[in-house]
């Protein structure tokens, strides 16, 4: 292509230039075309809240839907972001009864954008419902309301044809799947009731244009799967295969297109794979990560079929969103997009256009005022630098031991927890690490926090948190009634792995559950 650097060369007067010139002019032609995931982006924040869904048409804008921070009735908030836009074009609240907790799920045709969530406490009638909102002018308003399903869902895929498929998070009846109609009817109640017994982490994705597979988890994360055989009411359980095995597989996330359909779960080393599904199973898992937050990851694939996938991933320096991308499910490329040194990277999505250019949105904590970020991805995945190679290590004279570093200190103070709805009890950690005199903020309040939670001698739940650059951490852990049980009592232990500055610490509390 030609432009002023190629009409510029073409007319210069040669030259010979000095050898360090001429290496610094090469070094700077190579960062010029170095593609444009390969440098940093900064985050654009677009509002508060949690759980942001967001889909992305052929031109790169986005359209992203969230729940907001409310402390208890939560709206529902909006926002069109053009791609290379530093604002929403237009930025508002959606009209709605009720509250949730629930992801919005966004949808993009042209001008019509309508956005799905489950919302409850309603009155009068139903106490719960699922509900569609219809604008017609690319989001500017959202006149249209219309109820079309009745499920608690987190995870949805469009299709088949005008129509989203949804499965559930967690809910004391089990596994269930609906299929609700965009166009203007309802599914009304009926819905599949696909595992009783495998009760979490509901994904959907399609095998084709009208074959949607369901995966779901048990508590161990023992994941299974199911299809929609093709024959009758596609909400009659009776018309979807037997569930089929397929071992271990934490936070699973479907991603069907061109390229096929695929599988992105976490690993019992706390890795991350992705699998494929080959017409009866999911094949053998390729490694995509040797560690990663699979609870807060997510995997989409563009019209093109290209796949792409997002993820928190601890480092020294702070939390890395990680991006990587495949065309095959074989082969991935991966990269840092950016680091959050003081902030959680919660509840991923992810959009691509056919460009395989698109956006990540996530929320900066799980619960409270966290912020919605929004960053730029694609076309590829992005490429780290590489690492200067380490300094020698020098070991100290033979009878001189090496000075001890200080102790961090814990707080004293229990974490807290509390039943919330279904049955689920959340743990909220939130402290501080106090520092010795004489190591400042920059060199102690590094690292992280490794929060391990037991029932008896059971461990029920093990979590990240990252030390922000006040020292501050905190997340909240959310327990399931079956890894609950009837307990009131718990033990949470931090440990604290220590950096350059302060060497580890690890401190054991007793938390009795508040009703």
């Amino acid at each position: 292509m030609r432009g002023w650097l190629t009409a510029i060369w073409e007319n210069a007067v040669p030259l010979r230039p000095h050898p360090r010139v001429a290496i610094a002019a090469a070094a700077l032609l190579i960062a010029l075309a170095l593609p444009v995931a390969a440098r940093a982006a900064a985050p654009l924040t677009i509002g508060t809240g949690h759980k942001p869904g967001v889909a992305v048409d052929a031109a790169g804008t986005a359209y992203l839907a969230w729940f907001g921070a409310e402390t208890s009735v939560s709206s529902l908030q909006f926002c069109r972001l053009p791609r290379g836009a530093s604002a929403c074009a237009h930025r508002g609240q959606i009209t709605t009864p009720g509250t949730s907790l629930s992801r919005p799920f966004v949808t993009v045709s042209g001008s019509n954008v309508r956005v799905v969530q489950y919302r409850y406490g309603l009155s009068p009638g139903r106490f719960d419902e699922v509900f569609e909102y219809v604008s017609t002018d690319g989001g500017n308003s959202f006149p249209t309301t219309r109820t079309i399903g009745v499920i608690p869902f987190d995870e949805a895929v469009q299709g088949p044809g005008d129509t989203i498929s949804a499965a559930t998070l967690a809910t004391t009846e089990g596994l269930q799947f609906q299929n609700m109609p965009l166009g203007g009817a309802s599914a009304g109640e009926a819905l599949a009731l696909l595992s009783p017994n495998h009760p979490y982490n509901g994904t959907v994705g399609l095998i084709d244009a009208g074959t949607p597979l369901t995966a779901f988890s048990n508590g161990d994360s023992q994941t299974q799967f199911r299809r929609y055989d093709g024959s009758g009411e596609i909400n009659d359980v009776a018309n979807w295969t037997p569930a089929v095995d397929i071992g271990y597989a934490d936070y699973p996330r479907l991603a069907g297109g061109p390229a096929g359909l695929f599988l992105l779960a976490g690993t019992p080393t706390s890795g991350l794979e992705v699998r494929r599904y080959n017409g009866t199973g999911f094949g053998p898992g390729v490694a995509l990560a040797a560690s990663g937050d699979d609870a807060q990851d997510h995997i989409t694939q563009d019209a093109a079929g290209r796949l792409h996938a997002v993820f928190p991933q601890r480092a020294a320096d702070g939390l890395h969103l990680i991006h990587a991308t495949s065309d095959d499910g074989a082969s991935w490329r991966s990269g840092t997009v950016l680091v959050e040194a003081g902030n959680a990277i919660d509840s991923l999505r992810a959009a691509v256009a056919p460009d395989h250019v698109g956006v990540v949105a996530w929320a900066t904590a799980s619960i409270g005022n966290a912020d919605i970020r929004v960053t730029a991805i694609g076309p590829e995945a992005p490429v780290d630098p590489v690492a200067p190679a380490a300094a020698p290590i020098l070991s100290p004279p033979p009878g001189i031991a090496p000075p001890a570093k200080p102790k961090g200190r814990l707080a004293k103070k229990a974490p807290k927890a509390k039943r919330i709805t279904r049955g689920r009890v959340r743990i909220t950690l939130d402290g501080k690490l106090a520092r010795p005199a004489g190591v400042g903020t920059a060199q102690g309040c590094r690292g992280s926090i490794v929060a391990t939670v037991r029932r008896g001698n059971k461990r029920i739940a093990r979590k990240s948190l990252p030390v922000s650059r006040s020292c501050r951490f905190h997340r909240a852990v959310v327990l399931s009634r079956k890894k609950v049980k009837q307990s009131h009592k718990f033990s949470v232990t931090l440990r604290f792995s220590g950096n350059a500055a302060l060497a580890g610490a690890t401190r054991t509390y007793k938390v009795k559950l508040r009703q």
